[in-house]
Parts: C-alpha cells; sequence; structure tokens
C-alpha cells in the first residue's frame, strides 16, 4: 500500500476547472519516480460550470476519490505541496536595499503593499531575494508573492477537511513555472513568455536571468473557447469541451442552422483566440515600455491548451517567437503512460516542491 511509503511527495493543485494530483518518489540519478498522477475534472455533466470556480462541497468528494484511487489515506501524505490560483494572488518583483533577515521580512511587507493590487483585505506575504540588482549593487531583486487571508484560510480549509496536513503552499502560476524551470536553461540575453493556460485566464510570466520578473493575469483562457462553442452550436459545457478537444481550435464544425441546413463554424475565426492574442502583445507592450528588454527567445506553454498545435502555430505566427508546449513530465522516472500531461505542470512543481519538507 502507497501509505506505509514515508517518502512520498505529494503536488496538489486545485483548479477551477479540474484537480490535478503527481505523487512522487525519489528515483535514479537524482531524478523523481512518478508512483501516480491522476486528474478529474471537477464539472461531469450534473453540475452547472461556476466561472467563480468551484466550492468546498464540490471539490472535497472529489478529493476523497482521487486519494482512494491512489491508494493513500490522506493523513499518511507528510510531504505535502498545494497552491493558490485566482483573482487574489499576485507575484511581483520589487527593489530594496539589502538588509539583515530580521529586517527583511518587516521592511518587504511594507513595500509590498504598495505594489500588488489584491482586494484590500488583510494580506499573507512570502519573498525570495533573487540577488543583487546589476544596475545598482546596493538594492537586491525580490520577488513578492501575496494573497488573500480570506484565501489561504479557504485553501486551508479544504486541506484539513479531507485530514491533510498543509505543506509547502505556493501561487498557482509560480508552482508551474517551477516545473520548467528545475530543468531548463534561462537564456543569457533576453527573456522566456510562460503561458499558464488555465479554464477562467491565462497567467502570463516572463521571466529572464538578468530581467526583471513580470506576471499579468489574462482574462481569456479554455473556458473563452469552450463558451463560444456552447453558444454558437447550443449545446451543454460537458459536449462543448468535447468538441474542443476533438477539433481542435482551429477546425470547421458543422451546426445546424435555424433553417435546418448546414452552418460552417470555424473557431479559428471566432474572437477568443484574437483576444488572446491581443492580450498577450498588450501585456508584451508594457513590459517593453517598462523594462526597455525587448528580446523574447521563446514561448513556452502549459495547461489543458497547451496541446493545441493549433495555438501554438497561430502564436509563432503573430509574434515571431518560437512556440513550444512544454512536458512538465518529461523529467520523471516511469511517467510515460500519463495523457493530457501539459496540465499537471503546476502539481509537478509541488511535487519536487515537497521533497524539501
Amino acid at each position: 500500500m502507497f501509505g506505509l511509503k514515508s517518502n512520498l511527495r505529494v503536488g496538489l493543485d486545485i483548479g477551477s476547472h479540474a484537480i490535478k494530483m503527481v505523487m512522487a518518489e525519489r528515483g535514479g540519478h537524482g531524478k523523481q519516480r512518478l508512483v501516480k498522477a491522476i486528474s478529474r475534472d471537477i464539472y461531469t455533466g450534473q453540475e452547472k460550470y461556476d466561472p467563480d470556480g468551484p466550492k468546498k462541497a464540490t471539490i472535497v468528494p472529489i478529493l476523497l476519490e482521487m486519494f482512494q484511487e491512489a491508494g493513500l489515506h490522506p493523513r499518511r501524505v507528510h510531504h505535502l505541496g498545494s497552491c493558490i490560483g485566482g483573482l487574489n494572488i499576485a507575484a511581483k518583483e520589487i527593489l530594496s536595499v539589502s538588509l539583515p533577515d530580521e529586517e527583511m521580512s518587516s521592511a518587504i511587507l511594507n513595500e509590498a503593499r504598495k505594489h500588488l493590487p489584491l482586494d484590500g483585505s488583510e494580506s499573507i506575504v512570502d519573498y525570495q531575494v533573487l540577488g543583487e540588482d546589476h544596475k545598482d549593487p546596493d538594492k537586491v531583486r525580490v520577488l513578492v508573492a501575496a494573497t488573500t487571508k480570506r484565501m489561504f484560510d479557504a485553501h486551508l480549509d479544504i486541506l484539513r477537511e479531507i485530514e491533510l496536513k498543509p505543506g509547502v503552499i505556493d501561487l498557482e502560476p509560480l508552482a508551474a513555472l517551477n516545473s520548467y524551470l528545475g530543468h531548463a536553461e534561462l537564456p543569457d540575453e533576453g527573456v522566456i513568455v510562460f503561458l499558464n493556460l488555465g479554464a477562467r485566464r491565462t497567467n502570463l510570466l516572463v521571466v529572464g536571468r538578468k530581467d526583471v520578473f513580470f506576471n499579468r493575469d489574462l482574462p481569456v483562457g479554455g473556458y473563452a473557447f469552450t463558451s463560444e462553442i456552447m453558444r454558437k452550436l447550443d449545446v451543454k459545457f460537458v459536449e462543448a469541451e468535447e468538441i474542443k478537444k476533438s477539433q481542435g481550435l482551429n477546425t470547421s464544425i458543422q451546426a445546424v442552422g435555424a433553417d435546418g441546413g448546414a452552418e460552417s463554424l470555424a473557431l479559428s475565426d471566432k474572437s477568443a483566440l484574437d483576444k488572446l492574442g491581443d492580450e498577450i502583445n498588450r501585456s508584451l507592450r508594457y513590459y517593453v515600455k517598462e523594462t526597455g528588454q525587448s528580446i523574447f527567445t521563446k514561448f513556452v506553454l502549459v495547461g489543458g491548451l497547451a496541446e493545441s498545435k493549433e495555438l501554438c502555430e497561430y502564436l509563432q505566427q503573430k509574434f515571431g517567437v518560437e512556440t513550444v508546449s512544454y512536458d512538465p513530465l518529461a523529467f520523471f522516472e516511469g511517467a510515460g503512460e500519463v495523457r493530457h500531461r501539459m496540465q499537471y505542470a503546476a502539481a509537478a512543481g509541488l511535487a519536487v516542491r515537497a521533497q524539501a519538507i
């Protein structure tokens, strides 16, 4: 039974559309060995999709089923990484004077409140010093992450409801990015654009070896494409999801018109793809204006939509930058049979981080 193995690392990503869990243990040659990767859609046809996110009463039974399938009681998990997503999270790089550790925390907390837009309620803040600022050696680059106490407490409530002991808790965009940075070299010059394509929104992160970290939520995700299919074809959410997965984003689909005749619906002509492209373009233009850095060396895609060849081709053509889908399980032993691998980015990053507990 898995429950007897105390060395298991569990990464848990509770998303707005699906829950992803990666269970791993230490393998050979410093690698992680995948024990189990499980994904469960939150909405299976009986429930109405909630764009504001699923409630605890919906999430808890699914989590219990996933742990039962894994053969592991939540109480036996000693190395857990989980993440918080949604609107009330923020991550930003700021500059700070170099201070002793005991003074840095209070200084960063005060500075962070000026830069991190949340909902105005009490916040939970953490930080990581990235290194010296190459322009001003008297200052250090600091990555600050924050969420509201309400969101943080709600997340803990879900974990404790199923007897999971909280461990590493990260922001979902940073957890997904960590799955890539652990195995990839950043360019010496220029930056990469990391796109975490979720159901409700897309997290855009710009990362470079010497350049300013940038993070922005784009209000276009997989649900925007699904919603268009629902509206145009007059189908329910689950059927629209299946059409999106089977037909692709650039495939003409035959819909029945009001007169009973066939109408061609080409998703490439619809606004969701163009809106996503426009949001990315707007964000990158802002980054160039604020930082002066305009060398984008690569687009890296994770998340459900990252499997779409049409999306990769669209972005590569629009921006003239190499665009690749990233497999976050490629560096795990025993992950060969897992399907839809790009959606496990955050869970994989969290499982690796959990080994430090």
